[in-house]
């Protein structure tokens, strides 16, 4: 079978597998199997197969967030049960015994109830919706790293997990909100101790994102949200992340487009991962081989990395376990002829290619304003941006001067005539453009690849 044809035979049967749902079958099975560990797998796999679907959701988010008004929400948009980790530990003090003492005592300090006591409150409540083989929502739980572990050991793995994200100050005026209402109205030294909490859920927050670092996904907990959004981005995750649908995503625009921003967020929204050409070149320089130092010789003359240095790196991003499991995102790959050719020699047909497209004019103006801080390499879009002491040492990158921007401006004209030439790749092209503000570019790429799937 050449190359043509094979290519053709891979399309049609991936087709055929994700329009009947085989790979998220397949998915969870092979999830559900690891997970149980059962002396008979193949009885265990046909009783699976005869059960109904289940999904399970965790959102959690800061005191005094609104978390569980969105939780229960969501649940009667999703037809889901939800079950509220406070709403549990309200039923426990209302039996007057000694575990309502300590729980109690925990939030007479405004302090998390103890991990033991959670754990075992939220696990009677799973374990009854388990067997009942209902999809949930788990609002407000888990907060720490033990509670998360202990889910994991009992085999309770989210196929979502939503997190609220707020800023420091924000978090912690939740908290003060909070102390407002019962039973903590009463307390005193409110903003200590809403400082002191605020403290514990970022400090804990850390360590869950740790532990659920593939599954979860964040959302601005400080702006509106609409429901139907919050519900499609939920379904996507639950419905859509099989590894070979996950995404084989190519992003790429002339610099300045924005291209950087809209890969990352879409790694960030869909648990992608982020791979960067610039990132990849930068840790090879930083190994101080010949290799590397051939790279940075080009990179401060304003010229393209040679393709062969690329390519290997790429492949070997590419090849690893997460990327494979989770679907990746390129950021500005491939650039040249050679390189869009290596995609074949990789066997790699793209799930999506973005095409981000800017005039020259906004281009050139994006890249004249950029300043790089040689020191920590973070890249500001205006001098403005800095602080007084950063302002001084920051420079203009060499491939960022007008006359390199120019010539980086023609090479991408190339490629895009080149990638719009190429009959096989215009069913994945996604084409938006960069003159738009970057909100806007983002939610028409993310419409499109949930409309996709």
């Amino acid at each position: 079978m050449d190359q043509a044809n094979k290519l053709q035979y891979q399309q049609q049967v991936e087709k055929y597998l994700e329009g009947n749902k085989v790979y998220s079958i397949f998915e969870d099975l092979l999830k559900s199997l690891i997970i149980k560990k059962p002396d008979d797998p193949i009885q265990f796999l046909i009783n699976k197969l005869q059960e109904p679907e289940t999904k399970k959701i965790f959102i959690i988010g800061p005191p005094g967030s609104k978390l569980l008004e969105l939780s229960l929400t969501l649940a009667e948009y999703m037809k889901f049960h939800c079950v509220s980790l406070g709403d549990l530990i309200k039923k426990e003090l209302s039996k007057k015994s000694e575990l309502s003492q300590q729980i109690q005592d925990s939030l007479d300090k405004f302090q998390y109830v103890n991990d033991e006591i959670a754990i075992n409150i939220a696990l009677n409540q799973i374990q009854h919706l388990e067997n009942e083989k209902k999809s949930y929502i788990f609002e407000g739980f888990p907060k720490t790293r033990v509670q998360g572990l202990a889910f994991q050991k009992e085999g309770i793995i989210p196929d979502a997990f939503l997190i609220l994200e707020m800023s420091d100050d924000y978090i912690y005026q939740c908290c003060l909100k909070k102390l407002d209402t019962e039973p903590f109205n009463k307390l005193g030294k409110k903003e200590e101790l809403a400082r002191n909490h605020s403290l514990e859920y970022q400090l804990n927050l850390k360590q869950v994102k740790e532990i659920y670092k593939n599954q979860y996904f964040s959302v601005d907990g400080e702006k509106n949200f609409e429901l139907e959004d919050m519900a499609q981005r939920l379904k996507y995750k639950l419905y859509n992340n099989a590894p070979t649908r996950a995404g084989r995503i190519l992003v790429i625009g002339p610099p300045g487009s924005g291209r950087s921003t809209l890969a990352k967020h879409l790694c960030s929204r869909y648990g992608f991962v982020y791979i960067s050409t610039r990132e990849l070149i930068s840790n090879l320089v930083n190994q101080k081989g010949t290799t590397g130092k051939e790279a940075f010789e080009k990179i401060n003359k304003g010229d393209l990395v040679d393709d062969r240095i690329i390519n290997a790196l790429i492949k070997e991003r590419i090849n690893q376990t997460d990327c494979q499991l989770q679907g990746y995102v390129l950021d500005g790959y491939p650039k040249t002829q050679q390189q869009l050719e290596t995609l074949n020699e990789f066997n790699i047909q793209p799930t999506l290619i973005v095409i981000i497209d800017a005039t020259d004019d906004i281009v050139l103006t994006r890249l004249t304003q950029r300043r790089t801080d040689p020191i920590s390499g973070r890249i500001y879009n205006s001098i403005d941006e800095a602080d007084r002491e950063v302002k001084s040492r920051l420079i203009i990158a060499p491939n960022e001067k007008r006359d390199v921007v120019q010539q980086r401006l023609k090479r991408w004209e190339d490629l895009k005539q080149l990638i719009d030439g190429t009959a096989k790749y215009a069913s994945v092209i996604f084409k938006t453009s960069g003159d738009a503000p970057i909100k806007n570019i983002i939610e028409s790429v993310c419409y499109h690849l949930e409309k996709m799937n």
